[in-house]
């Protein structure tokens, strides 16, 4: 009886000793990809490369960030404004991203 409290106590303290080694290490890093944000102005940035938005766009600061569904589909809405453009119609932007991050729509009207 008397080896077998020995050996369950080097056991015990074995494993208690091991669980730190055994544990994640603080300074691991998960990459994540990029946020809906960065992925939203990336397309800004294609629709300047197509010429579908003037250049100034790319300097637009975000105002919100929200979810809505829509016929049944969850998405992200992103307001960007832009005071260069001087028609106050066409001064915010609104960018519609899937919840994956994809690209769905820009506009001047969210619809």
């Amino acid at each position: 009886m008397r080896k077998l409290t020995i050996a369950l106590g080097i056991a015990v303290a074995a494993s208690a000793l091991g669980a730190p080694a055994l544990a994640h290490p603080e300074d691991e890093f998960t990459y994540r990809g990029p946020s809906t944000s960065e992925l939203a102005e990336a397309a800004i940035g294609k629709l300047i490369a197509q010429k579908k938005l003037p250049a100034s766009w790319a300097t637009a600061k975000q105002l919100s960030f929200d979810y809505r569904s829509k016929n049944g589909t969850d998405q992200y809405v992103l307001t960007y404004e832009n005071p260069a453009i001087k028609q106050p119609a066409k001064r915010k932007l609104y960018v519609v991203m899937s919840t994956s991050g994809s690209f769905i729509s820009a506009g001047y009207k969210l619809i």
